[in-house]
This record gives structure tokens, C-alpha cells and sequence, in this order.
């Protein structure tokens, strides 16, 4: 079984703080047309598999918005197709709006990086990420590796 201290606030570590806005473009006879705000890459590798996240905006009276957006995880392939070597996996992490979204990535490859995208009805949006960084303990696997170093 994996342990983490998740409840311990000295192993979260801020890696990237940002608010975006989307850009608003006249309109002949007034009034404006929002273009959605692009997905934003984080520009970090990373080589933690457990981070939080939360996204905020500023949400219209009357309405209700509980969803946030997606994150993606990216690892290099060394397939270059493009002018790219990223590769995007197929899942994606919903998150949740105004809340602190734990998100645990598959330790595939030894570092990557994520992308997030907000709805596209966001005019603006605040973004916090913050990566792991206590222990991370396996039961499982030691049991393993103590009983393959006992033979």
C-alpha cells in the first residue's frame, strides 16, 4: 500500500503561481467577443507524480460553476512529428472549481509535464500548482524487496 503525508503543509512546494485573461475583441456596434483563453502549459518538468492544483475565476451573479477545467500529463517520446516530441496522453484529470484538486499522474517516464485547460466560458482564471514533496512509501514493494533480499 502507498503512503504519502498528504495533511503535512511542509511537503507541498508552489511550483507555479499564474492568472490568465481571455482576450476581448471590439465588435463593430459595440460590445465584445471573448476569445477563449488557449491551454496553458505549465513550463516545468516535473518528476513528482503527485501534485495539487486549484483554478479559480470569477464566476457571474446568478450563476453556479463547479467545473474548473482538464489537466494533462505530457511526456517526450523522442518521436518527432511536427516540430513536437511530446506526446499527450488520452486521460485527462478533471478538476473542480475553487477547490484544491489532488492529482496523482502514473509514474511512467522519469520527468513530464502538464497543460491545463480551463472551460472555455472563463474570461479569466487563477492558477496554483503545487508538487509532493514528502515521502512517498511503498508497503508493498519493500515487503517485496525484503523478502527477495531474505532468498
Amino acid at each position: 500500500m502507498r503512503e504519502l503525508q498528504l495533511g503535512n503543509s511542509n511537503n507541498w512546494e508552489t511550483i507555479h503561481n499564474q492568472s490568465v485573461d481571455a482576450v476581448q475583441i471590439a465588435k463593430v456596434g459595440g460590445g465584445y467577443k471573448t476569445v477563449p483563453i488557449p491551454e496553458i502549459s505549465i513550463a516545468l518538468l516535473l518528476n513528482v507524480f503527485v501534485l495539487a492544483i486549484l483554478v479559480s475565476t470569477n464566476v457571474p451573479e446568478g450563476r453556479s460553476w463547479k467545473f474548473a477545467g482538464n489537466v494533462r500529463q505530457k511526456v517526450s517520446t523522442g518521436i518527432v512529428f511536427g516540430g513536437s516530441q511530446d506526446a499527450s496522453f488520452n486521460r485527462r484529470y478533471a478538476l473542480f472549481l475553487d477547490k484544491i484538486n489532488l492529482v496523482v499522474f502514473p509514474a511512467i517516464s522519469t520527468s513530464y509535464s502538464i497543460s491545463i485547460q480551463v472551460p472555455e466560458w472563463f474570461e479569466n482564471a487563477s492558477i496554483t500548482v503545487w508538487r509532493y514533496t514528502g515521502p512517498d512509501y511503498d508497503s508493498d514493494l519493500t515487503r517485496i524487496e525484503s523478502k527477495i533480499d531474505a532468498l
